[in-house]
């Protein structure tokens, strides 16, 4: 999504826009977050436990969300398989 503040950004009044393309870009934007491609290094992705230190494959956890800091660095947030808390944690590799 783009800034207004973006100079490539083009303003589109409400009575112009298309809701239906709207909602069905918006839903294959989060589809494709949702189920990301596989990835060759996507078994390797490691996430750290707050609780303990440890280092564990991000497919061993229940992800619940990913969101991308104001540096643009993606945190992701899971629920702890050792304390069943939700951690939040960058992805290693």
């Amino acid at each position: 999504m783009k800034s207004i503040l973006d100079p490539s950004f083009e303003y589109t009044p409400s009575y112009e826009t298309d809701i239906q393309q709207t909602f069905a870009r918006v839903s294959r934007e989060l589809g494709d977050r949702e189920h990301p491609q596989a990835d060759e290094d996507a078994d390797r992705d490691c996430l750290w436990l707050e609780c303990n230190g440890e280092l564990l494959e991000a497919g061993s956890v229940d992800i619940v969300g990913v969101r991308v800091s104001a540096l643009g660095i993606e945190m992701v947030e899971f629920v702890c398989p050792r304390c069943k808390k939700r951690h939040e944690s960058l992805t290693f590799r």
